[in-house]
C-alpha cells in the first residue's frame, strides 16, 4: 500500500533563474543562497546606476521631444531592463516536496533531489521545533533537507549516514510516525518522539 504526502511549491527569490544557476556552478546550496543575495544586491545597484547615467546623458533630448524616439526608446528600455531583471533574479519558486511511503520505504523527492531510504536505515525519527531544525541540522552539510517552506515542527528521521529533514505539514507528522512505526520489521535503536 502506498501513502502519498505532499507540501507545494512556495515562491521563494533563490529559486530564481539566477539562483538556480549559482546552485548548479557552486554546487552547494548555502554559500549559492549567499553568493544570491550578494549577486542580486549588485546587480539591483548596476541597474540603478545605468538607469541614472542614461537619464543624464539623454535628459536634454528627452525634455525636448518628450514623444520623440529617444524618449520612447528610454522608457521602453529602462521598463524591459527592469521586467527582465525581475523575470530572471526576482522569480522563483522552491520544487514541491513528495514523501510517498511504499512497503520497501520511503521514497523522497525534492525537485530534483531524489532519495530512497529503507526502513531499516532509520534509527529513529522525531517531530522537532522548526527553529532547532534551523539552528542544530539545518547547519550541517550533511543533512538532507526535504523541506521547502516553513512549518512550525519539522519531521527528523535519523540514519547512520545522515539526518534526513522532512518539511511535511504539521497534520501529516503523527500520521508518518505512526505509519513508520507499523511498516518497520524491527524497532528503532531510539524510540519515535515527538520533541517539545
Amino acid at each position: 500500500m502506498h501513502r502519498t504526502f505532499r507540501v507545494p511549491p512556495r515562491f521563494h527569490a533563490a529559486y530564481s533563474l539566477l539562483g538556480r544557476g549559482l546552485r548548479r556552478l557552486l554546487g552547494d546550496a548555502r554559500r549559492a543562497e549567499a553568493w544570491f543575495l550578494i549577486a542580486l544586491s549588485m546587480l539591483g545597484l548596476g541597474l540603478l546606476l545605468a538607469q541614472y547615467f542614461a537619464w543624464v546623458w539623454l535628459k536634454p533630448a528627452i525634455l525636448a521631444a518628450p514623444g520623440g524616439p529617444v524618449a520612447v526608446a528610454f522608457w521602453i528600455s529602462q521598463l524591459s531592463a527592469l521586467a527582465l531583471g525581475i523575470g530572471t533574479c526576482v522569480v522563483g519558486f522552491t520544487p514541491a516536496v513528495t514523501v510517498t511511503m511504499t512497503l520497501a520505504g520511503l521514497h523522497l523527492r525534492r525537485g530534483r533531489h531524489e532519495r530512497m531510504l529503507d526502513y531499516e536505515a532509520i534509527t529513529s525519527a522525531e517531530s522537532i521545533p522548526a527553529l532547532l531544525y534551523h539552528r542544530h541540522y539545518g547547519q550541517y552539510a550533511a543533512t538532507q533537507a526535504f523541506v521547502n517552506r516553513m512549518t512550525p515542527r519539522v519531521l527528523m528521521l535519523h540514519t547512520a549516514e545522515a539526518p534526513v529533514a522532512l518539511g511535511l505539514l504539521p497534520d501529516d507528522h503523527d500520521t508518518v510516525l505512526h505509519l513508520l512505526e507499523a511498516h518497520l520489521t524491527s524497532p528503532f535503536e531510539a524510540p519515535i518522539a515527538q520533541v517539545a
